[in-house]
This record gives C-alpha cells, sequence and structure tokens, in this order.
C-alpha cells in the first residue's frame, strides 16, 4: 500500500496515490480522507476495524474522492470497521465491488458508485449494518446491491456461510443493471441479475429508483423485507420472493 496506518488518527487532504497496486490501508485506524484522488490497480482504500480511545469509537470518514481501481474494490470495510462514506465517485473495478462490506458500520451517502465491470456497488456480508442514502450506483457487472453470500455452497467459492447483516436503503437511483449472475447449488445456473439480491438477511428499501434492470427488482431468498414507495422498473419480476430450507 501507498499509505499503511495502524492504530492511529489521522487527517489526509488533497493526496493523490497513482500507479500504485494498492491505495490506502488502515488497520485499528480512524480518522479523514478527504478531497483526494486514488488510482490503483487493486483495492484502492481498505478498512479494518476501528480506532478506539477512552472507550469512544471513531469513525473514519472517506469524502469527496475520486477513487479508480483497476481491478480491485473501492472501499473495503472489514471487521469491525466504522465508515463514513460521502460524495465520492467510484468507478472501475474489473474485478471487484465499489464497496466490499464485512462485519462492519458503513454509513454511505451521496456517492456515484459506476461503472462497476466487476461485480456489485455494493456487496454486503458478515453481520453487518449499513445505511446508504441519495447514491447512483450504474452500470454494475453484477447486483446493484447484494446483501448475504448466496455463493457458499458452490464448487469452487471461497465464501462465508450466511450471517444477519441490516441495510437501510433509500432516496438512491439504481440504472443500466444488465449483467448476467450465477449459482448452481441455490438456482440452478445463470439468471440475469436482479437489482437487489438479499440472502437469509434482511433490508429496508424506501423511495428508491430502478431504470433498465434486466433481471428482479428484487431477489429475496430466506430474507425479511420493507420495501415501500420504490419505482422499479425491470425485465423480470419486481419482487421474486422464497423460502430457503437451510436443512439446519
Amino acid at each position: 500500500s501507498a499509505v499503511y496506518l495502524e492504530n492511529s488518527f489521522v487527517n489526509m487532504d488533497t493526496i493523490s496515490i497513482t500507479q500504485n497496486s494498492y491505495g490506502a490501508f488502515l488497520r485499528s485506524s480512524s480518522g479523514w480522507l478527504t478531497n483526494s484522488t486514488i488510482a490503483t490497480n487493486c483495492n484502492a482504500i481498505d478498512t479494518n476495524s476501528h480506532l478506539v480511545t477512552n472507550e469512544y469509537r471513531h469513525t473514519f470518514v472517506i469524502s469527496d474522492n475520486t477513487i479508480t481501481p483497476t481491478e480491485g474494490a473501492g472501499i473495503t470495510a472489514y471487521d469491525g470497521a466504522i465508515v463514513l462514506a460521502e460524495r465520492n465517485t467510484i468507478s472501475g473495478a474489473t474485478e471487484g465491488s465499489g464497496f466490499g462490506i464485512r462485519s462492519s458500520e458503513v454509513v454511505i451517502n451521496n456517492n456515484v458508485i459506476g461503472p462497476i465491470e466487476g461485480w456489485n456497488g455494493l456487496w454486503i456480508y458478515g453481520e453487518s449494518d449499513v445505511s446508504a442514502e441519495n447514491n447512483t450506483i450504474l452500470n454494475t457487472g453484477k447486483e446493484a446491491v447484494l446483501v448475504g453470500e448466496y455463493h457458499y455452497k458452490d464448487q469452487g467459492w471461497n465464501v462465508p456461510a450466511p450471517s444477519k447483516a441490516r441495510l437501510y436503503f433509500a432516496n438512491n437511483v439504481v440504472s443500466n443493471n444488465t449483467g448476467t449472475c450465477n449459482s448452481d447449488w441455490m438456482y440452478g445456473g445463470d439468471f440475469p441479475c436482479p437489482a437487489f439480491h438479499l440472502f437469509m438477511t434482511s433490508g429496508t428499501f424506501i423511495d428508491n429508483t430502478v431504470t433498465n434492470n434486466l433481471g428482479d427488482g428484487f431477489r429475496v431468498k430466506g430474507g425479511i423485507i420493507n420495501a415501500q414507495g420504490n419505482d422499479i422498473e425491470v425485465g423480470g419480476f419486481a419482487a421474486n420472493i422464497s423460502l430457503y430450507d437451510d436443512k439446519y
């Protein structure tokens, strides 16, 4: 990584990271990264856990940046990270997602996410709590939003078993999601990617707009969903909701 920080509180403003494999990696650290340009080959901004001082849990604020990873993810928040991401532009990610979130607390507001050539706009799994409002997510390779991990029994996938995650998703615009998704175990092969895919998890979706979506608007399997006031233009079902017997 061009920037590696551990157990630190930082204020990085107006920096430029280019021609590097990884951008910034923060372990048990918090603070600000603002008004910067980060163009990397792999992940642009990685966060893992957060800084605690005198029992106060600090947030890492990522705002007003242009983030362009060629292959990796734009922003990751793993294993107890606490992140506020606002007014960023994220694109690229031929083998990654705009956001990769695992077992963390993340607020995502007023960002432009896409085109994302690889996977998802938001990929959320583990025991995560995520709120996303007033974002634009466009031209994603797979689902615009994936909560949970339905590939966990597919051969060749090394992903964790399902665990509870929660998403609040309101006043966002999702467009031009025309990719093909696949799970041999769960869905019997290929299927047009839905805009929103919840697997054994939960989400609230309020007043969002979806246009030019090839697959379902909502695909929910074994999940809990509250959807109100959404305007959805899809090629599949507006809402495809089914049970899942995990044989537990």
